[in-house]
């Protein structure tokens, strides 16, 4: 837009100022003309008797200049003439100065004015006149109506407005080749922040942005590399300390029963829990699984069902059908920790779904002692727990609300935690939701 702006003002400043050159040249022609046939004009009445001065200046004039002799000098208003330019050639080809006897101006005059009997015409319309005295003292008066040119043409406004198309389609290819693979490197960079693989991008466009392509692609395989790696290690060490664990306990059974089986016990409980939140944070981050589209309803309900078995409180109020683009494994994953999280701190939920523009809200509310503002962003950090018992069965291993914060960040949306209607903790999920699916619906 702003190459276009300044395209547009220096064409009105060119043409402005052709056109003003123009008509300055035309005024000049004429006024030229007029002076010289004055002049001729004058000659001639000087040469023949004053009884034939009347039948002189009706001789009509090729150009429709009309003559007229008056004893006083002629008036004249809003003179555009003489310029300097103008009155030195004067002096120079005809030996006449302005205002030493001879008198030369242009007065513009209105459309709708008529003059000379005739009316003037659309455009800029002026009167040239030029006046010269004779030797009796009476003014011989050349009185010339000419129209200059309109300022703004039609062929003149065609000219821009061609210009302007042809500099607006090669500038629109010129900015497509550089913006289609700056659009193709912004997918793959917010794929690649949802914790999928992107497919390499091909390279195309300026060197520079061919550059920036190979470098991100090789970034891309990097940092994939790095998460299956990380996930593969988590996974690996959590798969690994199942057998030790197992063989811990089973030699913790054998001992006598007393204070130290019971904190050997708890220890290793403690080591268990650990060890769980490794792989379920190993899966979390893994992008093997499928995306599908499903119901989220669907989802929620199986998810309170499994809960409901194992004897927690837990109420889905009103729940509307929405379609879901993802892998659902991993978002059910995700929200049975944050369920979890509200029946372990407020011994009962209420979950509510509802729409939000293009989105689903899901609200998950407990009765609770609630969150403090200044903990809820790093809640989700990991290995953090808020409760200050540090007990386990209450405290968790701080890495539930983690993985439950990476995979609906993997998926594009957002979770929070704010304060509920109750004074309890209520977290609120934004997933994106398929509009037509959920119209259909």
């Amino acid at each position: 837009m702003l190459l276009l702006g300044c395209l547009l003002a220096a064409q009105i400043l060119s043409i402005s100022y052709f056109m003003h050159d123009k008509n300055k040249q035309i005024l000049g022609y004429r006024a030229f003309d007029a002076v010289e046939r004055l002049l001729s004009t004058a000659k001639l009445l000087r040469t023949l008797p004053a009884a034939d001065d009347e039948a002189i200046i009706k001789t009509p004039s090729e150009w429709g200049m009309q003559f007229t002799i008056t004893d006083a000098a002629p008036q004249v208003r809003d003179e555009l003439l003489p310029s300097d330019d103008i009155a030195i050639f004067l002096k120079n080809k005809f030996g006449v100065t302005v205002g030493d006897g001879f008198i030369l101006a242009a007065t513009e005059i209105a459309p709708s004015h008529e003059i000379m009997g005739h009316a003037s015409k659309p455009g800029r319309n002026l009167v040239l006149l030029a006046s010269i005295t004779l030797d009796d003292g009476r003014w011989l008066t050349a009185r010339d109506v000419m129209r200059l040119p309109k300022t703004w043409a039609w062929q003149l406004m065609a000219t821009i407005l061609v210009t302007i198309l042809i500099v607006v389609a090669v500038v629109w290819i010129i900015v497509a080749k550089i913006t289609t693979p700056l659009q193709h490197l912004s997918n793959a960079a917010d794929n690649l922040g949802r914790g999928e693989s992107p497919q390499p991008i091909s390279a195309s466009g300026p060197s520079e942005l061919r550059k920036l392509t190979h470098a991100f692609n090789d970034m891309a395989a990097r940092l994939t590399r790095l998460l299956n790696e990380r996930a593969k290690m988590l996974g690996a060490i959590g798969h690994d300390l199942k057998s030790p664990i197992t063989a811990m306990r089973l030699r913790i059974e054998l001992l006598d029963d007393g204070d130290s089986k019971d904190r050997l016990g708890v220890c290793l409980d403690e080591i268990q829990e650990l060890v769980d939140g490794a792989l379920s944070l190993s899966r979390g981050y893994d992008t093997t699984e499928t995306e599908t589209v499903f119901q989220f309803e669907d989802l929620m309900q199986e998810l309170i069902a499994d809960l409901v078995v194992a004897g927690s409180d837990i109420t889905l109020v009103n729940p509307h059908r929405f379609f879901i683009h993802g892998r659902r494994g991993a978002l059910k994953r995700a929200v049975r920790n944050v369920v979890e999280n509200a029946l372990r701190y407020g011994y009962r939920a209420r979950i509510f779904v509802r729409p939000a523009m293009g989105d689903v809200c899901l609200l998950i509310d407990d009765d609770g002692p609630g969150i403090p503002e200044a903990d809820r962003t790093r809640v989700f950090n990991p290995f953090v727990r808020l409760e200050e018992s540090r007990c386990r069965d209450t405290g968790g291993s701080g890495l539930g609300l983690a993985l439950a914060k990476s995979i609906i960040d993997a998926h594009q949306g957002k979770i929070r935690y704010e304060e509920a209607d109750s004074g309890g903790a209520r977290a609120v999920i934004m997933l994106p939701r398929l509009m037509d699916q959920a119209g259909a619906a």
